[in-house]
Protein backbone atom coordinates (compact mmCIF):
# COMPACT_ATOMS: atom_id res chain seq x y z
CA UNK A 1 0.00 0.00 0.00
CA UNK A 2 3.00 2.32 -0.13
CA UNK A 3 3.13 4.50 -3.04
CA UNK A 4 6.76 4.93 -4.77
CA UNK A 5 6.82 7.61 -7.24
CA UNK A 6 8.02 7.21 -10.75
CA UNK A 7 7.79 8.34 -14.38
CA UNK A 8 4.18 6.70 -14.74
CA UNK A 9 3.39 9.35 -11.93
CA UNK A 10 5.33 12.61 -12.49
CA UNK A 11 4.01 15.33 -14.61
CA UNK A 12 5.66 18.44 -15.26
CA UNK A 13 3.52 21.39 -13.82
CA UNK A 14 5.22 24.91 -14.48
CA UNK A 15 9.04 23.47 -14.88
CA UNK A 16 8.22 21.48 -11.20
CA UNK A 17 7.60 17.58 -11.47
CA UNK A 18 4.66 16.69 -9.01
CA UNK A 19 3.11 13.60 -8.39
CA UNK A 20 -0.09 12.71 -10.06
CA UNK A 21 -1.59 11.10 -7.10
CA UNK A 22 -0.08 14.15 -4.96
CA UNK A 23 1.80 12.34 -3.07
CA UNK A 24 3.18 12.36 -0.58
CA UNK A 25 -0.19 12.69 1.17
CA UNK A 26 -1.24 14.67 4.83
CA UNK A 27 -0.57 12.77 8.14
CA UNK A 28 -3.82 13.06 10.36
CA UNK A 29 -4.69 11.95 13.52
CA UNK A 30 -7.96 11.13 12.65
CA UNK A 31 -10.59 11.04 9.50
CA UNK A 32 -11.77 13.95 8.55
CA UNK A 33 -14.30 16.08 6.25
CA UNK A 34 -14.53 19.77 6.14
CA UNK A 35 -17.69 21.78 5.44
CA UNK A 36 -16.23 21.93 1.87
CA UNK A 37 -16.54 18.46 0.73
CA UNK A 38 -12.65 17.96 1.25
CA UNK A 39 -11.74 14.83 3.21
CA UNK A 40 -9.09 12.99 3.82
CA UNK A 41 -7.78 8.93 6.24
CA UNK A 42 -6.30 8.21 9.53
CA UNK A 43 -2.59 8.13 8.13
CA UNK A 44 0.87 8.28 10.16
CA UNK A 45 2.97 7.37 6.83
CA UNK A 46 3.01 10.35 4.37
CA UNK A 47 3.64 7.84 0.91
CA UNK A 48 0.86 5.52 2.22
CA UNK A 49 -2.00 4.96 0.39
CA UNK A 50 -5.81 5.16 1.10
CA UNK A 51 -6.97 1.62 1.88
CA UNK A 52 -9.60 -0.45 3.15
CA UNK A 53 -8.44 -3.89 5.43
CA UNK A 54 -11.09 -5.63 4.24
CA UNK A 55 -10.19 -4.89 0.37
CA UNK A 56 -6.66 -5.83 1.27
CA UNK A 57 -8.03 -8.91 2.58
CA UNK A 58 -10.18 -10.33 0.27
CA UNK A 59 -7.82 -9.20 -3.03
CA UNK A 60 -4.39 -9.37 -1.43
CA UNK A 61 -3.92 -6.14 -3.94
CA UNK A 62 -2.39 -2.56 -3.77
CA UNK A 63 -5.56 -0.66 -4.06
CA UNK A 64 -6.54 3.19 -3.06
CA UNK A 65 -9.79 4.14 -1.52
CA UNK A 66 -11.81 7.39 -2.46
CA UNK A 67 -14.62 8.64 -0.90
CA UNK A 68 -17.44 9.55 -3.73
CA UNK A 69 -19.96 11.95 -2.56
CA UNK A 70 -21.13 14.82 -4.94
CA UNK A 71 -20.35 17.05 -8.05
CA UNK A 72 -18.03 16.41 -10.65
CA UNK A 73 -16.20 13.61 -9.34
CA UNK A 74 -18.97 11.63 -9.07
CA UNK A 75 -19.77 12.00 -12.71
CA UNK A 76 -16.70 11.10 -13.89
CA UNK A 77 -16.12 8.30 -11.55
CA UNK A 78 -19.64 7.19 -12.65
CA UNK A 79 -18.69 7.60 -16.54
CA UNK A 80 -15.18 6.00 -16.23
CA UNK A 81 -16.96 2.82 -14.40
CA UNK A 82 -19.43 2.09 -17.07
CA UNK A 83 -17.35 2.92 -19.74
CA UNK A 84 -14.60 0.25 -18.17
CA UNK A 85 -17.68 -2.14 -17.59
CA UNK A 86 -18.84 -1.94 -21.19
CA UNK A 87 -15.70 -2.41 -22.93
CA UNK A 88 -16.46 -4.58 -25.80
CA UNK A 89 -13.52 -7.39 -26.28
CA UNK A 90 -10.69 -6.98 -28.25
CA UNK A 91 -10.80 -7.11 -31.93
CA UNK A 92 -9.56 -10.24 -33.87
CA UNK A 93 -6.93 -8.21 -34.92
CA UNK A 94 -5.18 -8.10 -32.05
CA UNK A 95 -5.86 -11.97 -31.31
CA UNK A 96 -4.15 -12.42 -34.97
CA UNK A 97 -1.25 -10.58 -33.73
CA UNK A 98 -0.65 -12.64 -30.52
CA UNK A 99 -0.79 -15.38 -32.64
CA UNK A 100 2.25 -14.07 -35.16
CA UNK A 101 3.66 -13.14 -32.39
CA UNK A 102 3.99 -16.23 -30.89
CA UNK A 103 4.27 -18.14 -34.13
CA UNK A 104 7.98 -15.90 -34.97
CA UNK A 105 8.88 -16.69 -31.40
CA UNK A 106 8.40 -20.36 -31.97
CA UNK A 107 10.23 -19.92 -35.47
CA UNK A 108 13.26 -18.47 -34.45
CA UNK A 109 13.24 -20.90 -30.55
CA UNK A 110 12.61 -24.04 -32.46
CA UNK A 111 14.94 -24.31 -35.47
CA UNK A 112 16.96 -27.09 -34.09
CA UNK A 113 14.11 -29.32 -33.52
CA UNK A 114 13.62 -31.63 -36.54
CA UNK A 115 10.84 -33.73 -35.46
CA UNK A 116 7.46 -32.71 -37.23
CA UNK A 117 5.35 -33.74 -34.99
CA UNK A 118 7.13 -32.45 -31.54
CA UNK A 119 7.29 -29.02 -33.20
CA UNK A 120 2.93 -29.32 -34.27
CA UNK A 121 2.68 -29.90 -30.89
CA UNK A 122 4.54 -27.17 -29.59
CA UNK A 123 2.93 -24.37 -31.78
CA UNK A 124 -0.27 -25.07 -30.45
CA UNK A 125 1.42 -24.79 -26.56
CA UNK A 126 2.87 -21.29 -27.41
CA UNK A 127 -0.47 -20.56 -29.10
CA UNK A 128 -2.78 -21.13 -26.57
CA UNK A 129 -0.27 -19.94 -23.99
CA UNK A 130 -0.15 -16.63 -25.64
CA UNK A 131 -4.19 -16.36 -26.48
CA UNK A 132 -4.31 -17.55 -22.27
CA UNK A 133 -2.11 -14.73 -20.90
CA UNK A 134 -2.15 -11.79 -22.87
CA UNK A 135 -5.94 -11.53 -24.36
CA UNK A 136 -8.12 -9.46 -22.52
CA UNK A 137 -11.46 -9.40 -22.13
CA UNK A 138 -14.34 -6.89 -21.57
CA UNK A 139 -15.48 -7.51 -17.94
CA UNK A 140 -18.97 -8.55 -18.65
CA UNK A 141 -17.71 -11.89 -20.70
CA UNK A 142 -15.51 -12.31 -17.25
CA UNK A 143 -18.39 -12.14 -15.28
CA UNK A 144 -20.74 -14.66 -17.16
CA UNK A 145 -17.70 -17.15 -17.16
CA UNK A 146 -17.37 -16.69 -13.40
CA UNK A 147 -21.13 -16.73 -12.68
CA UNK A 148 -21.73 -19.74 -14.70
CA UNK A 149 -23.97 -17.41 -17.35
CA UNK A 150 -23.17 -18.99 -20.79
CA UNK A 151 -21.31 -17.09 -23.32
CA UNK A 152 -24.14 -15.31 -24.49
CA UNK A 153 -27.25 -13.30 -22.67
CA UNK A 154 -30.53 -14.56 -23.43
CA UNK A 155 -33.92 -13.08 -22.37
CA UNK A 156 -35.95 -16.30 -22.47
CA UNK A 157 -35.28 -19.74 -21.08
CA UNK A 158 -35.32 -22.59 -23.79
CA UNK A 159 -36.50 -25.95 -22.30
CA UNK A 160 -35.06 -28.81 -24.83
CA UNK A 161 -37.89 -30.76 -27.02
CA UNK A 162 -37.03 -34.31 -27.65
CA UNK A 163 -38.68 -34.64 -31.44
CA UNK A 164 -38.61 -37.99 -31.49
CA UNK A 165 -40.98 -38.61 -28.71
CA UNK A 166 -43.33 -35.69 -30.24
CA UNK A 167 -43.94 -37.51 -33.38
CA UNK A 168 -44.58 -40.75 -31.39
CA UNK A 169 -47.23 -39.26 -29.57
CA UNK A 170 -49.01 -37.64 -32.60
CA UNK A 171 -48.46 -41.46 -34.45
CA UNK A 172 -50.12 -42.85 -31.18
CA UNK A 173 -52.51 -39.87 -31.30
CA UNK A 174 -53.54 -40.07 -34.89
CA UNK A 175 -52.67 -43.47 -36.62
CA UNK A 176 -53.42 -41.81 -39.93
CA UNK A 177 -50.11 -39.98 -39.60
CA UNK A 178 -47.92 -42.75 -39.48
CA UNK A 179 -49.56 -44.39 -42.31
CA UNK A 180 -47.74 -44.39 -45.98
CA UNK A 181 -50.81 -42.83 -47.17
CA UNK A 182 -50.22 -39.81 -44.86
CA UNK A 183 -46.62 -39.15 -46.65
CA UNK A 184 -47.82 -39.13 -49.79
CA UNK A 185 -50.28 -36.66 -49.45
CA UNK A 186 -47.59 -34.59 -47.07
CA UNK A 187 -45.34 -35.13 -50.13
CA UNK A 188 -47.87 -34.02 -52.78
CA UNK A 189 -49.22 -31.20 -50.74
CA UNK A 190 -45.65 -29.72 -49.99
CA UNK A 191 -44.92 -29.75 -53.67
CA UNK A 192 -48.36 -27.91 -54.61
CA UNK A 193 -47.82 -24.95 -52.31
CA UNK A 194 -43.85 -24.50 -53.50
CA UNK A 195 -45.18 -24.91 -57.33
CA UNK A 196 -47.59 -21.85 -56.18
CA UNK A 197 -45.05 -19.63 -54.76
Amino acid sequence: QIHTCSSSCWKVVHGQLICKRQAPFPIAEKTWVDSEGNWGPQRSFRMMNNWNPVILLATRANHDVKLITNGKETKDIGFYISMYMAKNQQHSSNTLALLAKSFTFHQTREKWNSDAHALNKLLIQHCANSLSHKQEFSAPKVVTHLMKWGDCYISHHFETIYFSSVVNLLKKTWPYLASQRFIVDLCCWSVKTFNKK
